[in-house]
């Protein structure tokens, strides 16, 4: 395990559609069934770099942690504030519902609980673009299948490089 030196600890910004439960899965298992080969990836993740993981997808709306350890997540892995707030550019104007992820602002949402919380080493596992703002900071699987070898190699290296003595 390392041992971040910056002034928060790393942090991962975590989708769960997408990411920890796939469509391919969803077909076999069913909705809302979380991937136990994606979660047990994202859960080395943290362990590894002893991140913490604050929810950005729409799954946040209810309290999603109880289901995300229960599936294999750590029990301690949350941040304080583990999860982004809905900004008004992510409802829709007429009905105050959530957006679909793709056009709702999870970037704008993630930069704001970035800032709010004084976060500046962090990656976003998410399968919808987040924006301009994150890059060299976001990884972006396939939905269909989730994070794969070379998306789980290109986020070890994202948070190696920011696991530096400072």
């Amino acid at each position: 395990m390392n041992e971040h030196r910056g002034a928060a600890p790393l942090t991962i910004y975590l989708d769960v559609d997408g990411v920890v439960t796939t469509v391919g899965y969803q077909r076999q298992a069913g909705k809302d069934r979380l991937n136990p080969t994606q979660v047990a990836l994202v859960a080395g993740l943290v362990t590894e770099f002893d991140a913490k993981v604050v929810v950005s997808s729409t799954w946040r709306v209810d309290d999603c942690r109880p289901t995300l350890v229960k599936a294999g997540l750590p029990e301690a892995c949350f941040h304080p504030d583990w999860r982004t707030a809905i900004l008004p550019t992510s409802r829709d104007a007429e009905t105050g519902g959530m957006l679909p992820a793709e056009r709702a602002g999870r970037g704008d949402e993630i930069a704001e609980h970035a800032a709010r919380n004084r976060i500046s080493d962090y990656l976003v596992l998410d399968d919808v673009a987040v924006g301009p703002a994150h890059v060299g900071r976001h990884i972006r699987p396939n939905a269909e299948s989730g994070l794969g070898e070379a998306d789980m190699a290109q986020a070890r290296s994202l948070l190696a490089g920011m696991d530096v003595v400072r």
